[in-house]
């Protein structure tokens, strides 16, 4: 069974976000959020999704939208599975297929914490594709209805770590350019530092799962985990009916300005400085784990931090290929992460897209104004960029316009590609600032 046959059916679907329309709000309230996860069926996905061919519905494999948007338009080499189970832990599909494979999953300790922090990601970023599978994954494992609506309001319904862990989730989704020591240090407080790492990634690529659909918009699946109809505009009770989320974000303001080129400098010097926050496995772990796959490379920190994790091959893998392979212009996916990284004030990352591009010959002046950077660029690239910028900061708020602006430039390919290129930097800055990772460079 290949990635795309069963990742769906893994502790976090990858692919999972699609936004209706930013132009009719969120949805404050619990039956609100339910009536648009269930209208999201009837939805057009903003690139084109065939039906199932005669060979996929011979295949027996799960069609799920998702998973079945991202083979058409991604490059195969860019699919490798980054997300990894609790504790390390890593899903392949048993004798029996996916219902055995669902069964195991839903026996794991940590599979309903996480799908509880996906949940609290998909609701920030008003993932409307990932809140249906989120609530159906949460009551497949015996959460009740009202218990799943805690989560928008009441968080002392849950463990006082879990309440830590969601909270931090939620920061490090909505604001992650204020995200800081002081909050890693309350996850500590109630979480070994392995766990610390493995929540801080896992959170990290939630968010890169989100910005794929939120922008893709594809529509519901009309059925999940096999059932022949899957409902999701089900009952509220009385006690939740009209309770206001604190989850979503209440204020839609852009980040703020860019910092002069003095000022990244001063911060990009102080990131090759800083100590790490949490303690990571050691370089000699990373270097050994590296050498399955590059032997003799010394590993970057990044690489060390998740050298414990199951998927660090597979996270090396695809990192290396979204920067080597696809139809969109290596320049272009360099400044694409060179924006995110400035939007979230990710200097690791930062520090990273900056020497790229300097590497590949790029004009230096032009990057530290966003204004300067559209100035110096093509109409299509410049395009890409604010369509990059926007999907960093407010997700929430992509709309189809600007996905047809995109496609006035670019192949519904290369819009593909600029769509997964924004979540996975958005990821890579989260996961990197959030553990104040020291610049190598």
């Amino acid at each position: 069974m290949t990635f795309q046959q069963w990742s769906f059916f893994l502790l976090i679907p990858l692919f999972c976000l699609a936004n209706a329309s930013a132009e009719d709000g969120l949805a404050t309230t619990r039956p609100e959020m339910k009536k648009r996860i269930e209208a999201l069926k009837e939805r057009t996905s903003r690139l084109s999704l065939p039906a199932p061919t005669a060979q996929e519905l011979a295949s027996g494999r799960s069609l799920v939208n998702n998973g079945r948007l991202r083979s058409i338009y991604l490059p195969p080499s860019w699919q490798s599975f980054v997300i990894t189970g609790w504790g390390g832990s890593s899903a392949r599909p048993p004798a029996g297929g996916t219902t055995s494979l669902l069964k195991t999953m839903e026996a794991d300790p940590s599979y309903a914490f996480k799908t509880r922090l996906f949940w609290i990601v998909s609701r920030a970023n008003d993932c409307r594709y990932c809140l249906g599978h989120q609530e159906l994954k949460l009551k497949r494992v015996g959460m009740t209805d009202d218990q799943i609506a805690s989560l928008d309001s009441r968080w002392d319904a849950f463990p006082t770590k879990e309440q830590a862990a969601i909270k931090v989730t939620r920061k490090l989704t909505v604001t992650p350019h204020l995200f800081g020591e002081k909050d890693l240090s309350e996850l500590k407080q109630h979480f070994s530092e392995p766990e610390v790492i493995d929540i801080i990634y896992t959170v990290s690529r939630y968010n890169a799962v989100n910005r794929w659909t939120s922008a893709t918009g594809i529509p519901q699946d009309q059925k999940f985990g096999g059932e022949a109809h899957s409902e999701l505009d089900t009952p509220t009770s009385p006690e939740f009916a009209s309770v206001p989320s604190i989850v979503i974000p209440t204020e839609s303001k852009p980040r703020r300005a860019w910092e002069s080129r003095d000022d990244v400098m001063t911060a990009l010097k102080q990131a090759h400085v800083r100590t790490i926050c949490v303690g990571l496995p050691t370089m000699e772990v990373a270097k050994n784990i590296l050498a399955k796959d590059c032997p003799g490379t010394s590993p970057p920190v990044w690489f060390q931090a998740v050298a414990n994790l199951p998927i660090a091959l597979d996270a090396w893998g695809q990192r290396l290929a979204m920067a080597r392979e696809g139809k969109t212009p290596t320049d272009l996916r360099i400044l694409i992460a060179w924006v995110t990284a400035r939007e979230n004030r990710a200097w690791y990352a930062a520090g990273h897209a900056r020497a790229r591009y300097l590497a590949s010959g790029g004009d230096e002046s032009v990057l530290y104004s966003f204004a300067d950077l559209e100035k110096g660029a093509t109409p299509a690239k410049a395009e890409a960029l604010r369509f990059a910028q926007k999907l960093t900061s407010t997700p929430h708020l992509i709309d189809d316009a600007d996905v047809a602006r995109l496609k006035e430039f670019f192949t519904d390919f290369e819009v593909a590609e600029i769509i997964q290129l924004t979540g996975d930097a958005n990821a890579f800055d989260r996961f990197t600032e959030a553990l104040r990772l020291p610049l190598e460079f």
